[in-house]
């Protein structure tokens, strides 16, 4: 064979190849990307909060990341309205539970008025002032909260808390200001 056969069948297995590789990249075929037509999540609806009997539920799963101080957040569902300071007053509804899902508190019920807690005054709960900055109105976050951040060995015996307790809290930001 010549060397000018050589490079014309190498230039031909090229082609080829080139051919089937761009055949294969229109189709999709043998991709290893799987494409999406939802790339980006639907945006919540903030018209209005969820209303005051709305439930929640312990039993709602929840990716959370832990912070230095122990204690779990994870957005249950996203706010579009106002994001939450570290300092100021907002307005959230709550249901609390022990960690084997005994519900000790809710604010949730017909005629509840949303609670104000003051973010940026070291008399609210510390869990409180960590976990609700960075939310949206209208958005529910999970908090998990250690003992060092609720009530500590004390534990609460008028909330039905008892001493190193961690604490389950789905709480819902309905207003700032």
């Amino acid at each position: 064979m010549s060397r000018h056969s050589a490079v014309l069948h190498a230039r031909i297995a090229v082609t080829l190849a080139a051919t089937a590789l761009g055949i294969l990249t229109i189709s999709g075929c043998g991709s290893l990307v799987e494409v999406s037509s939802h790339i980006t999540p639907v945006p919540p609806n903030c018209a209005t909060p969820r209303p005051a009997a709305a439930v929640d539920s312990f039993t709602t799963p929840v990716a959370v990341q832990t912070a230095a101080s122990g204690l779990e957040t994870g957005d249950i569902s996203m706010g579009c309205g106002p994001a939450a300071g570290t300092s100021g007053t907002v307005h959230v509804q709550f249901t609390v539970w022990l960690q084997n899902g005994t519900r000790v508190i809710t604010t949730r019920g017909p005629g509840q008025p949303p609670n104000s807690l003051a973010l940026g005054d070291p008399q609210t709960l510390a869990f409180w002032r960590l976990g609700v900055p960075g939310m949206r109105v209208g958005g529910t976050r999970r908090l998990i909260v250690p003992p060092a951040l609720a009530f500590g060995t004390a534990g609460n015996s008028s909330a039905g808390v008892p001493p190193n307790t961690t604490l389950v809290i789905d709480v819902e930001l309905v207003s700032v200001g």
